[in-house]
């Protein structure tokens, strides 16, 4: 049996009212309407659930155990709104996001670390994956944002709206042993003469690589900046990094920048997220933060 959601909403406010006149009031409809809803539900129950006197009306012992029945679900949807507007006041929440492992260590968690002091109750989960995928989450809502390396004009950021957090630069970098040929500026087939460390996925790496005359292999492949990082400083060679993620190192002089002939394309540091879809308050703010000049 379907029964219209407005009759159980006209009985309960009846219950909680000692007449029809002051239910009237808070359902805003006349009196006969009220009870001609009553009725109505008395009918489609096959029940009384009130009885009605002189003083107003009161609960019939079947009416009673009706409302505790229904009570909860009528003032769980009457909360419903409260719910909504917690979430998008960020009371609570979760947002997803998608990035690598050297994003996150050399730039998103610094800004981790501002968002969960101004909204410690958002809980957060991340997914760490190569851009292709990472994109294709964030296209099939997998992912509220994503943040990621990416070319300009870069045609699988069709779909997405991008946001642009900063350009990058390559660099190769090494340790105090090669120190000697840091002053120098050489080109990369000299280089390629020395060990080097390189990331297995590296736009930039390929580039160079597939523009030498004879094949050329690395010393060491690696599937993370952060490891090249952590291989040069070692010892094991010469790395390609990102020039941003290690800018205080190599002002520590702990490491140092070998130049090449050879020009980089620069790449951008971009946060997306669905074109299609509206960010919750959640997201939006945790946008907001990362974008944010503020130190």
């Amino acid at each position: 049996m379907d029964v219209n959601y407005d009759l159980y909403k006209t009985f309960y406010i009846v219950a909680n009212c000692s007449t029809i006149t002051e239910a009237s009031k808070k359902l805003m409809i006349s009196q006969p309407a009220v009870t001609k809803a009553i009725k109505n539900l008395e009918y489609q129950l096959n029940g009384t659930l009130f009885i009605r006197n002189k003083k107003g009306i009161k609960l019939t012992e079947n009416g009673k155990k009706f409302y505790n029945y229904i009570r909860a679900a009528i003032e769980q949807i009457q909360d419903a709104p409260k719910l909504f507007d917690n979430i998008n006041k960020i009371e609570s929440g979760n947002i997803k996001i998608g990035t690598s492992n050297t994003i996150l260590k050399y730039f998103l968690l610094e800004y981790l670390k501002k968002y969960v002091k101004l909204y410690p109750k958002v809980n957060i989960s991340i997914e760490e994956s190569y851009t292709p995928t990472l994109i294709n989450m964030v296209k099939n809502g997998n992912l509220d944002i994503a943040i990621i390396y990416a070319s300009d004009n870069d045609p699988k950021l069709e779909g997405v709206k991008v946001y642009k957090l900063q350009t990058l630069h390559y660099c190769f970098i090494g340790n105090k042993k090669y120190k000697n040929i840091a002053n120098k500026v050489i080109d990369f087939n000299e280089l390629k003469e020395e060990s080097l460390i390189l990331n297995s996925i590296n736009p930039v790496q390929n580039f160079l690589i597939n523009n030498l005359e004879e094949k050329y292999d690395a010393h060491i492949n690696l599937a993370s900046h952060s490891l090249v990082y952590e291989f040069v400083k070692e010892g094991f060679g010469i790395g390609l990094v990102i020039k941003e993620f290690i800018k205080d190192k190599l002002e520590d002089e702990d490491l140092y920048e070998i130049k090449i002939k050879e020009n980089f394309e620069p790449l951008n540091l971009i946060l997306i997220i669905n074109k299609n879809s509206f960010p919750t308050y959640a997201t939006s703010q945790l946008i907001n933060t990362i974008n944010s000049k503020e130190e």
